[in-house]
Parts: structure tokens; sequence; C-alpha cells
């Protein structure tokens, strides 16, 4: 038997339960490549169901982890992870593929004069890196920045599709779910269930600003339920609790990117709403999906549950994010050096 070609994932705090998509793309890569995963840190919050790791803080440690594995190429997420990664590539002399995703380009955008995002870019443009992956929106921001546009690989976000996909009927109930961050702007999810107070609202929260959106809501007298982290092999069931996901942001700081939980909720046959902060969460939601402008206006959208016209698109428009559709788009880069 021919063994698999090895590929090491340099991580930055793996499994953090949030970074599902960390754990999706590992699932759809390990048949076809010995998978070794590094993680910089430990994590916040661990996903319970995971792949093995290790981790590593100092780079000697992980070059002679290198050299113990004999990778072919390394894998990375999120720009952060640029100049680690172009540094640690350079000593072992390997190539190397990073994908982005919305918070390290959209949040970074002012800082990328400064000298580390700029050894970043250097990195990020030599011939080791095989290609950088990218929401398709964020193409053109990536090349301002000064990637070169054939490094550029546009892709949707990673969701297993099959996991999430139930044609079954929803519950009643109205969900949000996400780091509680001030680009989130979560208090409109706590303004929403004070206008509804009939319906069952169910907030999946993370982060350390849980407690202080915890007291803003029972200040506010808003007939919320936070609900503790869940294992993302269990979210299936939790999804199908609800008729609506109602995910907010910030309207000025633009920040929230093409968050998965729409895929897997639309996926989940679960109706979508989302602040409508710029012009490309059009084409992420298509057809299947609202968009608004003033929390008041989702009132009158989740009153009733959705269409069964507009159910039947959100499978499909699920479907364009299923990562057995465009693993391949990551796996293409791999094998050219493999």
């Amino acid at each position: 038997m021919t063994a698999k070609p090895r590929v090491l994932y340099l991580l930055r705090e793996f499994p953090q339960i949030s970074q599902t998509y960390i754990k999706t793309e590992l699932e759809a890569v390990r048949a076809r490549y010995d998978v070794r995963v590094i993680s910089v840190q430990a994590a916040d919050i661990a996903e319970p169901s995971h792949m093995p790791y290790q981790v590593m803080p100092d780079t000697q440690q992980i070059l002679a982890a290198i050299r113990e594995f004999h990778p072919k190429v390394i894998h990375s997420h999120y720009m952060i992870m640029g100049k680690l990664l172009g540094e640690i590539t350079e000593a072992a002399d390997l190539p190397f593929t990073l994908r982005s995703h919305s918070f390290d380009v959209l949040e970074t955008e002012a800082a990328r004069s400064r000298p580390e995002w700029l050894t970043i870019r250097d990195y990020l443009r030599r011939d080791n890196c095989l290609g950088v992956l990218c929401f398709p929106f964020l193409h053109a921001p990536l090349e301002r920045f000064g990637i070169q546009p054939d490094k550029l690989v546009s892709v949707p976000p990673v969701i297993a599709f099959a996991r999430f996909h139930d044609k079954g009927p929803n519950g009643r109930a109205i969900m949000n779910m996400g780091a509680v961050r001030p680009k989130k702007r979560m208090e409109d999810f706590v303004e929403l269930s004070r206008l509804m107070p009939e319906r069952q609202f169910d907030l999946y929260a993370m982060g350390y600003k849980v407690d202080r959106l915890k007291a803003y809501a029972e200040q506010q007298q808003g007939p919320l339920n936070f609900i503790p982290p869940v294992s993302h092999d269990h979210m299936p069931a939790e999804y199908k609790k609800h008729e609506w996901l109602v995910y907010t942001a910030h309207p000025d700081m633009k920040s929230v990117g093409w968050p998965m939980a729409v895929a897997e909720a639309q996926a989940a046959g679960v109706g979508v709403c989302i602040a409508d902060i710029r012009p490309d969460l059009r084409d992420y939601v298509g057809g299947a999906g609202n968009l608004y402008r003033d929390i008041r206006e989702v009132k009158d959208i989740i009153s009733a549950p959705p269409s069964a016209e507009s159910r039947e698109a959100g499978f499909e428009q699920a479907r364009k994010s299923d990562v057995n559709s465009h693993i391949h788009k990551l796996t293409d880069l791999w094998d050219r050096v493999i």
C-alpha cells in the first residue's frame, strides 16, 4: 500500500470550539493525506471531538517536529499566522498554503502598513507560498494588499453540508450565535427578544464578554436563553429546534464576514436574517436569505415561518459551501508539490 502524502497543519489555537471550519477541513483531507496537527497555543474552549494534536509554542520545537515528520507541505489558517508560517517554512525549506477568513482581512486593513504586516505580505508573495485561499469578496482587498492575483484562490466558507442537511420540520425558536464582540452587536438580539416576548430566543454565545451581555439582557428584561458552547457534532440537532437565525452585526464596523452559521442554518432548513452591512452578503445568502438595516424590521420578517420556496432555495445555497465540492481547490495546490 502506498503511503499517504504527509501534510503538517500549523495552527494558532486548535481545537477551538468556534473554529469548526478547521475541524471540517481536516475531516475532508485526512482520507487522502497523513495529517499531523501542531497548535501554537491551547484553545480557550476546546471542541470535544477533534484529531490528535500537539501544543508547541517554541519555534525550534516545531522545526524538530517537522524534521521528524517529513511533511511535503505545511498548511495554516488566518493571515495573522503568515509571519510564523513564513519563518518556519523558510527554515524547513518547505512550501505552504494559507486559508484566510474574514476578520483577519477585514479587521486589519488599517494596520497593513505596519512592519509586521509588510513581513506577512512578503512571505505570502514568495515562491514557496503555493496559494492563499479567500472568500470571493476578499479577493480584491488581498490583491490591493499586494498578494499576486494568481496566488489567490476564491472559495466559499467550509461547511459539512451532509452533517446539517435536513429537510424535516423545524422548531419555532429564534437563534443567534457567535463570539460576543462589538462587531456582532448582539445587543440587537436582546432588543428583538423584547419586541417578541411570546417567542423563544436562544443565543449560542461565546467569549469572555458573555457575562457582560447577560447583565445587559437582564437590565433590559430581554427574555433570552444563553446556551453554553455546543460541540459541532451536536449542532445539527440545535439548528432543528429553530425556525429563524437572526445574525446581528454592527453597521459601522462592517467586519462580520460570511458566517458559517448562515450556510449551516440554511442546510438545516432554518430561515436566515443577517444585518445588511455590505453588498457582498447578498451574494452569500442568495435568494434564500433576508438582509435588514434596522433590527425592528426583523419582527415582521420572522413572525411567520420561512416559505417553502425560500427554504428549498436555502438548501441549494448552502450546498455551494459544501466542503466536499471545493476542498480540491486546496488539495490541488498541495498536489502540485507532492
